[in-house]
């Protein structure tokens, strides 16, 4: 039996173009939304005007200076503000908590700058921390105890660390 051969017919390469439609369309659709998003971030609005601003310099905010008063051996003579002075025990601590309870109680956004001597120790500055935040409590009426740490440049030009 003579073998033939039989030959199949040339087959041609056809390329799907249904994906690649998809995907086009796909593209103008999304370019189509991303444009109008920039369009509505570039609308003409009219700003309302501002009469007054609201934040105030810090020369222009009520505040109570307390100073921690340097002593002997790292240990300190009192806690004053302005002229009155507070002595360095839990009964003078108590009193500077009621001095700024009162600040509190007159103003509740009142800032309270704390400053200390470099030799200080923490120790000593802690309590009067302390004394701000109960101030705020005895004070109610909302008062939120702000406490600034007051640092002074040196010779050279740079701040001294608030530790």
């Amino acid at each position: 039996m003579p073998r033939t051969r039989r030959r199949f017919p040339n087959a041609e390469i056809e390329a799907n173009l249904t994906p690649m439609i998809d995907v086009s369309f796909l593209l103008i659709v999304f370019f189509v939304l991303v444009s109008r998003l920039s369009d509505a971030e570039q609308a003409p609005l009219t700003l309302p005007a501002v009469r007054e601003g609201v934040a105030t310099r810090a020369g222009d905010q009520a505040r109570i200076v307390v100073n921690v008063l340097p002593g002997d051996a790292g240990a300190i003579a009192g806690y004053a503000i302005g002229p009155r002075v507070f002595p360095a025990s839990a009964d003078g601590v108590a009193a500077l908590a009621e001095q700024l309870a009162d600040g509190y109680r007159r103003n509740p956004r009142l800032a309270v700058h704390l400053r200390a001597d470099r030799g200080a120790r923490y120790e000593w500055v802690e309590p009067a921390m302390r004394a701000v935040s109960t101030a705020a409590r005895l004070a109610g009426g909302g008062a939120l105890p702000r406490l600034d740490l007051v640092v002074q440049p040196d010779g050279r030009g740079e701040a001294d660390d608030a530790r």
